[in-house]
């Protein structure tokens, strides 16, 4: 267990307390997820910069990215804040990615997190503060966050998908 490593799965945990308070404190929630939004930029900073890059660390960021904003957009539909279509293209795009990210695995490729994917979580994650906010453009941001998903979903396949077919 590394420090990259550690703040990934101190991320995932994060997600529970988010969550638990969204309800009753949306601003200490915000800032909940702001710290879980710097864990992810730290962890990649600190693997990068003291070589402490793994493949459990490469499986398991972005699993604790999909992990963390969905389930914060489930908790959006079920209080109809968001219409569950978004959450159901985002859901599709991460269910693929994951599958491609499995079938590359057993060719021993390890995806890795590319530039799409890293501008598509940037706009999910802005979305999301603008709607734990409650703030204007809230739904103007998710839709360019469902446009980039899908955009970087593709994309995977494009760069990727030649490796399992």
């Amino acid at each position: 267990m590394n420090i990259p490593n550690f703040l990934t799965i101190f991320r995932i945990f994060l997600t529970f307390p988010i969550l638990l308070l969204l309800p009753k404190s949306p601003s200490f929630s915000f800032t909940l997820f702001l710290l879980a939004i710097l864990t992810d930029y730290l962890d990649g900073e600190i693997a990068r910069r003291y070589n402490k890059i793994s493949n459990l660390g490469k499986f398991l960021d972005p699993l604790a990215d999909k992990i963390l904003v969905i389930s914060v957009l489930i908790y959006f539909v079920s209080m109809n804040l968001m219409s569950p279509w978004i959450v159901i293209f985002i859901l599709f795009r991460e269910f693929m990615v994951t599958g491609l990210r499995m079938a590359l695995l057993q060719k021993n490729i390890i995806l890795p997190a590319l530039k799409s994917g890293k501008i598509k979580t940037f706009f999910q994650d802005m979305a999301i503060f603008f709607y734990i906010l409650n703030l204007p453009l809230k739904e103007y941001l998710i839709g360019v966050a469902l446009i980039l998903t899908l955009y970087s979903g593709v994309y995977y396949f494009y760069k990727y998908g030649k490796e399992i077919f």
